[in-house]
């Protein structure tokens, strides 16, 4: 990075920051630079992150944070998924981004550790509406600020924030956002360097959830969606960020990391910028909880039915993974063999793979009381174990698991790569049969697969507001779905 070599205030300053190199790369982004692979790529990101959302939407805590919003009013630029209520771009985009969280069946970055699509599809969404954009306006958009805040991310070694006990997704998240408002509104070089500059002092996002199982994770995707939009909506009016907020003494990096500077890669944040693509290495979701649990419940499944055996026949599972797995979704053990929520739940490893095993299935709604106080679930997961196995990278979710009987066979699954991800792909079938079955129950067999054609469409959709309007229930679903939502918020 060069540096002016007679600054006008005597302090050298680089002539090209990280942020404005983002900044005028993205700003320049139009839809034919996106190769095939990432334009493809993005709709299905789409696809899925809406089914997501509207999955979510059933929650006890999809009904409060709704709620909460309702309160706050404004003028009516965006839409609430299923609720239909209208609100300002930021708060639509923070509804939209917290309820999509909260089911956990959002993409995962392997590298940058980033729930990307759970910010960028409903910042785009929000922003879109906002200002009348095209369905490939808002793609292109989603695309650019998806990919800015993956970069970001990669700055540091993998998952090095979740180390620290930073959400990955809650630091990165206003990056994304902030970029793709930019984007849509128009704003120049400067502009979207300056949105870049604030949205750096929205990072934030703690992971002391998954110990206890509160629901505060959440809401980190929503503020990462609610601060990136306000920024850029501060900067077009010439609010000004800090051109070094990546790499600055006081910046992004040194601030979260402090102490870590040696690992810093500043230089991987631009490599290759526009020419590879990162954003399709992100992890889908085959199942909906935490992504370190689906490689090993996969693995379980697989010798289970190679091998003909019933949850009976088990006397032991052992899974082995990547050691940064194992303080997330492992332990402490006795927390996870008995979780206090259904959020919880969630982030067990073997909570999950005795759920699958004893159900066959694990989808949004088998995560109820019932599911809670399963005994045959307990029993199971007393029986499975986790341990690190420091030479397997994370960036790929892998496991291995080991399986052993009550008659002392020994049965092993090798998963390198967990299903979603790029070497273990999910088909066009699979999305869309994850789509049908999150957004079935809120809108029915007719409209789910009219919203699903619309945003297999949506290069080609004149304006997203008309997209937006197919997911709300046409009947009065939507009024179900609040009361539904706030009675298990009461009952809880």
């Amino acid at each position: 990075m060069s540096q002016d070599a007679s600054p006008s205030n005597g302090v050298p300053r680089p002539t090209s920051t990280i942020s404005e190199q983002l900044a005028r790369w993205s700003v320049g982004v139009v839809a034919t630079d996106l190769p095939a692979d990432v334009a493809d790529d993005i709709r299905w990101r789409l696809v899925d992150q809406v089914g997501v959302c509207i999955a979510g939407s059933r929650s006890a805590s999809a009904g409060i944070i709704h709620r909460v919003a309702e309160k706050s009013g404004g003028t009516p630029e965006s839409t609430s998924m299923v609720f239909g209520s209208r609100f300002p771009a930021p708060l639509a985009g923070w509804v939209n981004g917290a309820v999509g969280h909260g089911a956990d069946y959002d993409d995962m970055h392997g590298v940058a550790a980033v729930h990307i699509s759970s910010v960028a599809v409903p910042a785009a969404l929000a922003a879109a509406e906002a200002v009348g954009a095209t369905g490939a306006q808002c793609l292109v958009a989603m695309a650019t600020g998806a990919e800015v805040a993956l970069r970001i991310n990669t700055g540091a070694p993998p998952h090095q924030f979740h180390h620290r006990g930073l959400h990955g997704t809650g630091v990165a998240g206003p990056f994304a956002a902030a970029t793709i408002a930019a984007k849509l509104m128009g704003l120049d070089d400067e502009a979207t360097t300056n949105a870049l500059g604030m949205a750096g002092s929205r990072s934030s996002g703690l992971m002391q959830t998954l110990i206890d199982g509160s629901w505060v994770k959440q809401l980190h995707p929503g503020w990462g969606v609610q601060g990136g939009i306000t920024c850029a909506q501060l900067a077009a009016e010439g609010f000004t960020g800090p051109h070094e907020v990546i790499e600055g003494k006081f910046g992004f990096f040194n601030a979260l990391l402090h102490g870590d500077e040696e690992t810093f890669q500043f230089d991987q944040i631009t490599d290759g910028l526009g020419v590879r693509w990162i954003l399709p290495d992100t992890t889908y979701k085959p199942w909906p909880n935490g992504v370190w649990n689906h490689a090993s419940m996969d693995g379980t499944m697989a010798i289970l039915a190679r091998e003909g055996l019933s949850t009976g026949d088990v006397d032991r599972i052992d899974c082995y993974v990547p050691p940064i797995c194992i303080p997330l979704v492992c332990e402490p053990r006795e927390a996870k063999l008995n979780p206090r929520s259904l959020y919880h739940m969630k982030f067990s490893l073997q909570y999950s793979v005795a759920m699958l095993a004893v159900l066959g299935s694990v989808e949004v709604d088998d995560y109820n009381e019932t599911t809670l106080a399963n005994q045959e679930i307990r029993d199971f997961a007393a029986r499975v174990y986790c341990h690190a196995d420091p030479s397997m990278p994370p960036d790929t979710f892998p496991a291995r698991v080991r399986l052993t009987t009550v008659d002392g066979r020994v049965f092993e699954e090798d998963v390198p790569a967990q299903r979603g991800t790029r070497l273990n792909p999910m088909l066009p079938a699979d999305h869309r049969r994850k789509f049908r079955g999150n957004v079935r129950p809120s809108l029915g067999d007719e409209q789910t697969d009219e919203l699903l054609l619309a945003l297999e469409g949506a290069w080609d959709a004149a304006d997203v507001r008309a997209l937006m309007a197919l997911t709300v229930p046409r009947t009065g679903a939507a009024g179900e779905v609040i009361a539904a939502s706030k009675a298990a918020a009461d009952g809880r």
